[in-house]
């Protein structure tokens, strides 16, 4: 595979992107999990540019803001960045378990 290989966007980041979450949001977090007060996940729609889709990313520090259809708003502890966690892994099991 080359380096273009152009990555299918995950029916969950189109199903979270099509909620009125009354923000702009920041990006979507695939595979995510909580380390203390942030995120690791795999990145989607990152409009900063800095992630790419699929690439894994660790989010600054963030507060829950709220839930909708099943997926979680967060809020950048600075207030200027809002991110929405589409799917999470569970504790305790290794990824791919």
């Amino acid at each position: 595979m080359s380096a273009c290989t152009i990555i299918e966007m995950p029916r969950g980041i189109l199903q979270a992107s099509e909620i009125d979450w009354g923000v702009t949001i920041d990006a979507y977090l695939m595979d995510a999990a909580r380390v203390g007060d942030r995120y690791v996940a795999k990145v989607y729609s990152d409009l900063s540019g800095k992630g790419s889709d699929g690439m894994t990313v660790v989010t600054p520090p963030v507060k829950v803001q709220g839930e909708r259809g099943g997926y979680t708003l967060l809020r950048s502890a600075c207030g200027g960045d809002y991110y929405v966690v589409v799917s999470r892994l569970q504790e305790g099991k290794p990824h791919g378990a």
